[in-house]
This record gives C-alpha cells, structure tokens and sequence, in this order.
C-alpha cells in the first residue's frame, strides 16, 4: 500500500474519532460576525429597544446561544437546518418540514412570538436570540443539505492538508478572517455592501432564503473539486468562500431588517 493510501486512511480514521457536531452553522465566529453585521444596519433606535427591553448590549453576544443551549436535556425543539427531499430544490413544507421544527418554519414562529404584544418578555427575548442566530443558519448553504449525509458532515474530504468532513469545511474553514478581528473582518464585509445590494437583498422570506442555499448546495457545495486525494482544490475554496463572504453579508442585512420591523415602535 502506497504512502499516499496510508495517510489518507489515517486521515478518515482521525475523522471518524472526531465529534461531529451536527448543525452548528458558521461557528461561532460566523454567527458573531452576522451579528456585527447586523447591529451596523439597526435602526438606532431599534438598538435602544433591545438593549433595554432585553439587556443585550451587542448581536454577538447572543449569536452563538442557541447552540450552546442545544447541551441543555430541557432545550426546546428547534433543528437548525432544513432537509429538502432528494432530486428537488425548492422547499415544500408538508414534504421537506411536516412538524415544522426545521429552520425554515421556526424563523417564522419566533418572528411572530417576537412580533406579539402579549409575549411575555422572557419568551420574547428568547425568540430575539433564536433569530439572531437562525437567520444565519438558513444562510449556510449546507444547512439545505441532503439528510442521507447530514448536511455534508457525513462526507470526508481534507482541508489544507487536514482531515475534516464538508459541512465543517463550509461551518468553519471557508470564513476566512485573514488575519481581522471577527468585528474588523465584520465592518470590511459592511463596507463592501452597495445600496443596490440591500435593495435587492432585504424583503424576502425564510423560504426564499432557503431555496437559495439550497440553490447553493447542489450548485457549489456538493460538486466537489479536489487537487489530489479527497484534497479540496484552491478553485473550490476560492469559490467558497466568495460564497460564504456574501452569505454572511445577506444574513446580517436581513436580520436587520427584520429587526427593525419588528422592533420599531
């Protein structure tokens, strides 16, 4: 057996002893730098709202929350992606989210819990994190993945000479900070968003968010390039992380927005 066999067999032996954490979309630095993005676009008054109502100084101190609390045996019902069926790419919610736990369904609940006079303020300070951090999830494209590989975690490829599987390559890998602060990389993405971009970006739904990563996933994600081995090509990861930039990028306006509609009174 060549020595090239060896260390790619090794490789996949590492990685099927490495916890696979299913879901946790963006990590926790991309969830953070949505919610920079995000608080750069509140209306400043929104922002007032929240630090009052719900004592949350910034976006990024409760971007990663949700998935802190998946570890709590009393945590609610949430999955943070959404399975749409093999051979379609839009999302259908009596096929693809029959019981409407999937992300696409529970960014609507919490909008509406957030929207409701008669929420109490814990349940609406809940569903204000669960937002700030579901609408960055729905804009990872593995998070419309295939379920028979959950989202990618199933597929062994390496990353820069080390073993990993896709949905950790896009979670992780492909947010590429080059050297900035999570906040420093977050203002250079702002900077980069035209007005024509906001104006074309904000206005759409959960489900249209959705069929766009899906759109992703099965255009880019899933057909893979590699240099040599199960070694992702410079090609791939350019392209992903172009990608991944605007993802973040499109999660942070919108979550604005959102934000500012529902809190702007």
């Amino acid at each position: 057996m060549g020595n090239k066999v060896v260390r790619y067999l090794i490789g996949f032996v590492l990685l099927s002893a490495m916890p696979v954490q299913e879901g946790l979309a963006w990590g926790p630095a991309g969830h953070r730098i949505v919610g920079h993005i995000a608080e750069m676009n509140l209306d400043p008054e929104v922002l007032k709202t929240i630090r009052k109502k719900f004592n949350i100084n910034h976006l990024a101190n409760v971007a990663h929350w949700a998935d802190v609390i998946k570890k709590n045996p009393h945590k609610p019902d949430v999955l943070h992606y959404t399975n749409i069926a093999v051979n379609h790419r839009t999302y259908n919610q009596k096929r693809d989210c029959p019981r409407k736990r999937c992300v696409t369904e529970k960014i609507k609940e919490y909008e509406g819990l957030l929207r409701a006079p008669e929420s109490s303020r814990k349940t609406r300070k809940e569903a204000f994190k669960f937002l700030v951090h579901l609408v960055a999830d729905v804009h990872q494209p593995m998070h419309l993945g295939y379920e028979k590989d959950r989202g990618g975690n199933e597929i062994a490829v390496y990353f820069e000479g080390k073993p990993t599987n896709l949905h950790r390559v896009w979670d992780h890998d492909l947010v590429f900070l080059d050297g900035k602060s999570q906040r420093q990389f977050a203002r250079q993405l702002n900077r980069s968003i035209t007005p024509e971009n906001k104006k074309q970006w904000v206005g759409g739904t959960p489900i249209d968010w959705s069929n766009e990563s899906r759109d992703l996933v099965l255009d880019y994600g899933y057909p893979l390039k590699f240099s040599k081995g199960r070694e992702l090509s410079l090609d791939y990861i350019r392209e992903g992380r172009r990608i991944v930039d605007e993802r973040l990028q499109r999660a942070g306006i919108r979550l604005a927005e959102m934000l500012n509609r529902l809190l702007n009174n």
